[in-house]
């Protein structure tokens, strides 16, 4: 399977999982047989950039695209770049 079908099938996961929109995939990876894609989301949006409140995502799928969890890793305020 191809890292960008990969990609695709973790935000579309991540997405019915959390009810959030829009996720952008900012890393991926492989683990022995477990292929790990980090996806970060808006979780709270804000009238003002600067306050809305982005998650970052790790989400584990097989060598086949079989999805098999997923897990918050940190949450950040948009711009801020020690989070």
């Amino acid at each position: 399977m191809e890292i960008k079908e990969l990609a695709i099938i973790a935000k579309r996961e991540l997405e019915e999982l959390t009810g959030f929109t829009s996720p952008n995939v900012i890393g991926i990876g492989r683990r022995e047989d477990i292929w790990c894609i980090t996806i970060e989301i808006l979780e709270k949006p804000s009238e003002a950039a600067n306050l809305e409140i982005l998650g970052v995502y790790e989400v584990k799928l097989d060598t086949s695209g079989g999805f098999l969890g997923f897990e918050r890793t940190k949450m950040r305020k948009r711009g801020d770049i020690h989070g």
